[in-house]
């Protein structure tokens, strides 16, 4: 796939999610494997238990990081790096996801709660994840993790790349489900 002219017929669920399920998080610096794939299933819970997004702003939610299956994931510290470059290559992927799965409406209407809830996973996996989490990335806003799920838990810690790929394809394939029955529901 060409990074400068990718064609919307190349963007594909199953690819995202099986990328996803190999990246991971914080460049590898936590204690467990934590994937891409698992990061954006705990982002579309969270938008749906603490933030009541509907099911609309949850598929937002689980494809939040969709783009990075195609263009992979920095730290934060060679994100500011690279900078304006690496900020427009995203983007074009980012603007190709939201096109492809038609997320633009659904990004809109949920934008603050979409953000609110990538915070909150992301001090999630902080606060759990990471062996020292005072001197690894910059601080966050004013968000607290949630304590109702526990990333260390076995459930969690011994599920393998190819579970959180399925688990990301499953969400993925209900959401996505739930979607059209609205859309049908407002034709009908």
């Amino acid at each position: 796939m060409s990074l400068k002219h990718p064609l919307p017929g190349n963007i594909d669920l199953r690819t995202i999610a099986h990328h996803l399920s190999l990246l991971n998080r914080f460049t590898g610096a936590t204690c467990r494997p934590y994937s891409l794939a698992e990061h954006s299933l705990l982002i579309c819970r969270i938008a749906e238990r603490e933030l009541d997004l509907d099911v609309h702003g949850q598929f937002a939610a689980l494809m939040l990081a969709a783009h990075k299956a195609y263009v992979g994931d920095l730290s934060a510290a060679a994100e500011d790096e690279i900078g304006a470059p690496w900020i427009t290559l995203e983007n074009r992927f980012v603007r190709l996801i939201r096109n492809s799965f038609a997320l633009n409406v659904a990004h809109a209407a949920h934008a603050q709660g979409l953000l609110k809830a990538a915070l909150i996973a992301e001090a999630t996996a902080r606060a759990q994840l990471l062996p020292n989490p005072g001197t690894t990335p910059p601080p966050l806003p004013a968000v607290k993790p949630v304590t109702w799920v526990n990333l260390m838990s076995p459930a969690c810690r011994d599920t393998t790349w190819s579970g959180w790929r399925n688990a990301f394809i499953e969400r993925a394939d209900s959401l996505d489900f739930q979607r059209q029955q609205f859309a049908s529901r407002l034709v009908h």
